[in-house]
């Protein structure tokens, strides 16, 4: 079940290092899915973001807004 990968896979991140330091350099959750994928989780970036929305006992989500900011203001020129 995708759930349990899931969990298995951030509490991985907990005690590995290598792989939270992999995991935090994506600039995806599509990105994120590959990368657990190597380290042998199985889940998709849309999975993710679903379980992202509930509540994990002993785990933290953050959710990054990586939407684009642009200044075109008189100091931005």
């Amino acid at each position: 079940m995708t759930f349990d990968q899931i969990k298995k896979f951030l509490i991985e991140l907990k005690t590995n290092k290598t792989f939270l330091d992999e995991v935090s350099s994506a600039a995806t959750a599509n990105e994120i899915a590959l990368i657990a994928s190597h380290y042998g989780f199985q889940f998709t970036g849309k999975e993710l973001k679903e379980v992202s929305k509930s509540k994990i006992e002993g785990v933290n989500i953050k959710i990054q807004d990586t939407t684009p900011s642009y200044n075109f203001g008189e100091e931005g020129n």
